[in-house]
Order: structure tokens, then C-alpha cells, then sequence
């Protein structure tokens, strides 16, 4: 599924804003929990919110993470039993749904399935591998040689890493490059 025109570009302005607004450099890496407590957005882990969850049980739970109004503010609930860099990204996810104004839905529909729109959730894994990597940072490993350092500097899977190097196009930029 393609995007809008022009949506890459503006979720990496959106990455950058907010890197600025917080006083870093656009190839700094972030902290969700620090954008988080900027935007007054309450992070609520789903082991205080919910101990005995069975959700809790297994790191490959089908829930992550879910954003929610919580009268004039908004709230992430996410799943600590994930590993960190899943947490990150989980976070990252759900804040992309904050910065790019989507509708907070219900998860499930009247029928009990759930609601899914699948152009509003790839908008939000686009923006949250953003946030995590700008593509200012993913050419900054490339060019700088920090591949084996990355993902322990940024804070994101090897999985995550190798996308945003690919999509970003500094893997390409660093190819053709090295070639010349």
C-alpha cells in the first residue's frame, strides 16, 4: 500500500519538529518515555494497570500498546512484557497516532471484531520508525560507519534498523557513494 503524496516527507519534518522542540539534534536518538511526559501524554504500563492480565503472560502477545482519551488528555497503555526495543517502537506507534491527529476509535467494533483501518496504522508504524530514526540519523549510520552500534544507540530492533536504513534510502545514498 502506497502512501499520500508527500506523507514520507512531512513524517520526517513531524520527527524532526519534535527533536527540535525537545532541544536535540536531528540524528539524536529519542526517548519515548521524554516525548511522552513533553506532550503531557500519561504512559501507563499494562502490568500497573492490569497485573493478573494474561496478556502479561507471553512476550508474543497480541497486544502492544492502544492509545486512550482520558478526559482532556490522553493516555498509552502498553504492554511491558514486550522486550525494550518492542516497547519503544509500541510507544513510538502510538504517539504517531497523537502527532498525525487520528481519531482515537474503539478496538473492537459493536459486532466484537476489531476495528482496523489499515492506511491510518501504516501511517503510524511509517511516523513511529521515524521517530525512532529520522532519515537525517539513518544516513548519520550509514555514513559515520555505525551499523554495528545502531541499534543499541537508537534503541530499536535489527528488524527496525534495516527498514528505516532501506526506506530512508541512505542505504542506496551510502551504495552509491561508496562506489564513486
Amino acid at each position: 500500500m502506497g502512501f499520500r503524496r508527500g506523507f514520507k516527507a512531512e513524517a520526517n519534518r513531524i520527527a524532526l519538529r519534535i527533536r527540535a522542540q525537545m532541544g536535540l539534534s536531528p540524528v539524536a536518538p529519542i526517548d519515548p518515555e521524554e516525548i511522552c511526559a513533553r506532550y503531557d501524554i500519561a504512559l501507563i504500563r499494562l502490568s500497573d494497570l492490569a497485573p493478573a492480565s494474561p496478556l502479561l503472560r507471553t512476550a508474543d502477545s497480541c497486544f502492544s500498546a492502544v492509545t486512550v482519551p482520558c478526559g482532556a488528555r490522553t493516555a498509552i497503555v502498553h504492554n511491558d512484557a514486550h522486550n525494550l526495543y518492542r516497547q519503544r517502537s509500541n510507544i513510538c506507534h502510538e504517539l504517531a497516532h497523537c502527532f498525525l491527529g487520528h481519531e482515537c476509535v474503539p478496538p473492537l467494533t459493536p459486532a466484537g471484531e476489531r476495528a482496523r483501518d489499515g492506511t491510518i496504522e501504516a501511517e503510524a508504524n511509517h511516523l513511529a520508525g521515524v521517530l525512532l530514526l529520522t532519515d537525517e540519523g539513518a544516513a548519520h549510520v550509514m555514513f559515520r560507519r555505525l551499523l554495528d552500534e545502531a541499534q543499541r544507540i537508537y534503541g530499536i530492533s535489527e528488524a527496525m534498523l534495516h527498514y528505516r536504513l532501506r526506506i530512508s534510502g541512505a542505504m542506496t545514498r551510502f551504495q552509491r557513494a561508496s562506489s564513486w
